[in-house]
């Protein structure tokens, strides 16, 4: 290496044109990121959506769910899985391991192959999808305006068309799901009676029209030409004129039917925005484009159908988080940059020579743009966890470059030579310099091997890469670049003085004062430091703990629950009263619903952080009480980040029996109110509907000559609708179904009373042919695992998830829970523990290979042990800072907390070996420590004045995207300002202590020998 070195000073031409060419590459790389909000995760999640017509959930559950899931028990890679079953519908999600997903789709494709042939004829659609985690979501819009039929047209043609030719889109989704797109024949029962002729008569010979279909070819010398017989129609009034057999004779379709086109028509859910109705449209992004330029071109095109629009229809922006992520970017980008220059500052305030600060503000973008190069090279982009961890290595990646400069520095202050004072400055700290950073980066390993939840994974390893590239980057320049820069920035440095012409650093002389002290009352400082970390551990329950990860500040979700049997006119009532409530707001920038007869799902954008004078706590809170405030509502919900966010507090019920879960599930309610601030407390089991099972009489059936199938079909067609064809309408497909009259057929009943025709003709009442039982069939049966749960959940308003998680954890156990029954923590609560635990044996490892390097370093076991035994000591500097800040301690917080292991014991190796160096020499043990104390005071608050301040813009959390770093900063800072102290009192004590034991034990054998040896001797 000093060889290196010595023919890199001889040769700066090479390392100017390195600089160049890294100078180059690094800004050609920063240039060519795209821009993010997070990194891309592309998770193994599986659906398979099973739809079987109105097959009610038991016997979707028995012949569908249940034996796909028995076939996924099979599959290897299966890393849990869960379902939902309701009516005609079941669907199965499945998460495989960590890269196994387009195997483990291909296995579950083949599985359900395998069975679908056992599964009933109705159900005529199965899909088996792999998803990846919102990595494609662009931007939503509302189309508002007058005429509902005329908008969802324009939506899927013309709009969708131009915007997908947006380069960078990938597809426009247009949601119809509050909009009919079909046109309805209904039939008339008296006309049906008057043509004696039945519903499924008509609708067969319905479903034989609209063809079209080539006969042949008439063939001629020179050309040909196709006969075609075109039997289409494309309008209501050609159906109407469509004939129909009747007994009675041929007869027109609207003798026997009503023909309506429903299109644009309200169904059983409706989607108002400022009392108007509006058409969703979700604008998806293709992999690898640039989030921020592609919005842009996207909207651009919107303002061009808006201004053509001439005010008949509005695309409304719904939801979109790139002006967030610009916001957030630039707001990061910005304290990147606050930081270098604290940092620089701070050095030139310490050095007092400009040419000395010169030499590490150069190495600085050098680091920075030789990891902009990593990145680029391991396929990173720019993004806020990214951004984040380029913060927090900004005070890092100084660290070297300031102990190599200053032991540089330190040689020419004893009047060495410049040239002579680089080769021995840089040799005496090569060692523990690299070892030092050796220990930051190791933290990593562990934590990115652990077994944490996958959506933490790729943070984690992005985290990891980003600082590790960093340290690597800060390490070649401090040990190649700074050597060089400094023979050419220190030739004509006249500020040098010789040692013993200047006074001492007034932060040193103070430092010097208290270390001398603690060394003459070693055991006192010993005990005072072990009644503070005890002291700080009575602190703990006063932190809050949970998950700090809604990466979206702007937007909220919420749902409003309604009362059993409430109708679509009552949701909406309430729902335009809730979204005038949350208008009202200062703070609400826009709010969207869609209301069903169940629920309303409500999106709320917020105005920017800098508009917002209420932080996420009180308008959560103020949300509530105003949605809570409205009358005919059930219970509500609410939750930062969006729709599919889980609530905080998940407890799963698992059994058998649907009413017993049920039962239990109003107990477990009970204990979770019981808990303060535990807030919207539901549960998702729903009252079965009541259900009428038609038993065929086998002996009836064939004494009135009447086939199973046919009298299947016969009450198939009285009870729903029909498809009967589709057909093609200003550019669409629309669905062509048939019914009875909504009011026909209404009261179990009525169902004995309808006429069945049997094989000759005869009209034999159902009453005759079937049995009717009556019972109540679940609305939805959820599955994990194979095993039916019932889910109660609680958001959490005042408190935090770890003093509920406690209080949890205290009264679950004295819950009455019948046999076979039982009732366990789920959602993000087991995630916090399971996240946590996993954090004690990161943090366990951690500490193990932390120490295995130190031993290598420094040869002997007792002194790693003496850094170890202060790490908890930064442990009581991130208890103090969470409990002051009353900031959420949750995973970023942990990641910083692992983080500050690797940097605190940074600093203690290079004081440590510098009190060794100076006992090599001759010093005795008192002095070493003084004198090596007081050389390492001045890099040691340098370096960690540089990486606080370098996080200090974060740790502030003023602007959008703090929410996520101000956790991760906070503990590295809090954590920092502390272990300084420690490093620069506790270690000299701690090693004063222990040195001076082995040197008395030494002292000790040496005297018996002595006295052996006198007593041997003659005298």
């Amino acid at each position: 290496m000093i060889r290196m070195i010595l023919f890199l000073l001889k040769r700066r031409l090479i390392v100017y044109l390195i600089t160049f060419l890294i100078v180059i590459a690094g800004i050609g790389s920063l240039f060519t990121f795209n821009i993010e909000l997070v990194p891309k995760s592309n998770f193994p999640w599986l659906t398979v959506n099973a739809a079987g017509g109105a097959l009610p959930p038991e016997e979707m559950e028995e012949k569908v769910t249940k034996k796909i899931e028995q076939e996924l028990k099979s599959i290897s890679g299966i890393k849990e899985y869960s379902s939902s079953t309701s009516t005609g519908r079941s669907s199965i999600q499945i998460i495989a391991e960590e890269g196994q997903g387009e195997r483990v789709k291909q296995e579950v494709q083949n599985a359900v192959n395998r069975v679908r042939n056992d599964f009933p004829k109705a159900v005529d659609t199965i899909n088996v999808n792999q998803a990846n985690l919102g990595d494609d979501a662009l931007i939503d819009y509302a189309l508002v305006g007058a005429d509902p039929q005329a908008m969802l047209g324009l939506a899927k043609t013309t709009i969708k068309d131009r915007i997908e030719a947006v380069p960078g889109v990938k597809e426009v989704d247009i949601s119809d799901r509050s909009f009919e797109n079909k046109i309805a024949i209904t039939l008339l029962p008296e006309q049906l009676n008057a043509y004696q002729t039945t519903p499924a008569q008509v609708i067969g010979q319905l479903q034989q029209t609209n063809w079209k279909q080539a006969v042949g070819t008439l063939e001629n010398i020179g050309f040909d030409t196709v006969v075609m017989i075109d039997n289409t129609y494309n309008t209501v009034q050609e159906m109407n004129q469509l004939t129909i057999d009747t007994p009675r004779g041929m007869v027109a379709l609207s003798q026997l039917a009503r023909v309506e086109d429903l299109r644009g028509k309200v169904k059983d859910s409706v989607a108002l925005t400022n009392g108007g109705v509006f058409i969703y449209l979700s604008v998806k992004r293709s992999d690898g484009s640039d989030l921020i330029t592609t919005q842009g071109e996207v909207e651009k095109v919107v303002q061009q159908i808006n201004a053509e629009a001439s005010g008949q229809y509005e695309l409304k922006v719904m939801v979109e988080a790139v002006s967030y992520i610009k916001h957030a970017v630039s707001n990061l980008s910005r304290e990147l940059m606050i930081g270098g220059a604290l940092a620089i500052l701070i050095l030139f305030l310490f050095l007092r020579n400009w040419r000395v600060t010169l030499v590490i503000a150069t190495t600085l973008p050098l680091s920075a743009l030789m990891t902009f190069i990593a990145m680029k090279i391991g396929g990173y982009n720019i993004d806020m966890v990214t951004l984040i961890s380029l913060s927090l290595s900004v005070g890092l990646i100084v660290d070297a470059a300031i102990v190599v400069l200053e032991s540089i520095y330190h040689f020419r202050e004893k009047g060495e030579p410049l040239s002579q004072a680089i080769v021995k400055g840089t040799r005496e700290v090569l060692t523990p310099v690299f070892t030092s950073q050796l220990t930051i980066i190791v933290v990593f390993l562990p934590l990115v091997f652990a077994d944490f939840e996958d959506w933490l994974k790729p943070i984690l390893a992005t985290i990891a890469f980003t600082v590790s590239s960093a340290i690597i980057a800060s390490t070649i320049a401090a040990f190649f670049f700074v050597p060089v820069f400094s023979d050419r920035f220190l030739q004509k440095d006249k500020k040098v003085s010789l040692e013993g012409e200047s006074r001492d650093h007034v932060i040193v002389r103070a430092f010097q004062r208290i270390l001398k002290w603690a060394l003459r009352h070693r055991v006192k400082t010993v005990i005072a430091s072990i009644l503070l970390l005890v002291g700080v551990g009575f602190m703990m329950p006063m932190m809050k703990m949970g998950q700090g990860m809604d990466v979206n500040e702007n937007l909220v979700f919420a749902n409003i629950n309604m009362p059993k049997g409430s109708t679509l006119e009552a949701t909406q009532q309430v729902s335009m009263q809730a979204e005038q409530a949350l208008r009202d707001m200062p703070e609400v920038k826009d709010v969207f619903f869609f209301a069903s007869k169940s629920s309303s799902e409500i999106f709320i954008s917020l105005k920017g952080k800098k508009e917002r004078s209420r932080d996420k706590e009180a308008l959560t809170f103020d949300i509530n009480e105003r949605l809570k405030a409205i009358e005919g509502t059930e219970s509500i919900t609410t939750a930062f980040g969006g729709q599919g966010t889980e609530a905080p507090i998940q407890l799963d019920i698992k059994g058998d029996d649907m009413e017993q879960m049920a039962s239990i599930s109003k107990e477990v309610e009970a204990m979770l109110a019981s808990i303060q601030g535990v807030n919207n407390i539901r549960n998702d089991f729903q009252e079965g509907k009541e259900k009428v099972t038609l038993i065929p009489k086998q002996e009836a059936l064939a004494r009135f000559d009447v086939d199973h199938r046919s009298m299947l079909q016969q009450i198939s067609t009285l009870i729903g609708t029909q498809s009967v064809t589709s057909i093609s309408k200003d550019g669409l497909d629309v669905e062509v179904v048939a019914q009875m009259p909504e009011d026909w057929l209404k009261h179990p009943e009525q169902l004995r009373q309808i006429m069945i025709t049997t094989n000759s003709g005869a009209q034999v009442p159902l009453s005759e042919l079937v049995e009717v039982t009556y019972s109540k069939s679940p609305v939805v049966i959820v599955r994990e695992q194979g095993e039916r749960i019932v889910t109660v959940s609680a958001e959490l308003l005042g408190t935090d998830l770890g003093t509920v998680g406690r209080e949890i954890g205290v009264k679950l156990p004295n819950l009455a829970v019948p046999a076979g029954y039982e009732v366990e923590i789920a959602g993000k609560l087991k995630e916090q523990s399971a996240n946590m635990t996993q954090g004690l044996l990161v943090f366990a490892g951690v500490l193990a290979l932390i120490y295995v390097i130190m031993v290598a370093q420094f040869g002997r076991i007792s002194q790693p042990l003496i850094i170890l035994l202060t790490i908890p000591m930064a442990l009581v500097g991130v208890v103090i800072g969470f409990v002051v800040t009353q900031r959420i301690f949750g995973e970023m917080a942990m990641i910083g907390m692992i983080m500050l292991i690797g940097i605190v014991v940074s600093n203690a190796i290079l004081l440590i070996d510098r009190i060794n160096l100076l006992r090599e020499r001759g010093m005795s043990l008192s002095e070493a420590i003084v004198q090596g104390t007081k050389e390492r005071v001045r890099p040691v608050i340098m370096t960690k004045l540089t990486a606080i301040l370098g996080m200090l813009p974060m740790a502030l959390a003023m602007a959008e995207g703090s929410d996520l770093e101000a956790p991760l900063a906070t503990a590295v800072i809090s954590g920092l300002v502390f272990h300084t102290m420690v490093t620069l009192i506790l270690v000299p004590v701690l090693y004063s202590l222990f040195e001076g034991a082995k040197e008395k034990r030494i002292a000790r054998r040496e005297a018996k020998r002595a006295a052996k040896k006198a007593i041997v001797e003659p005298v």
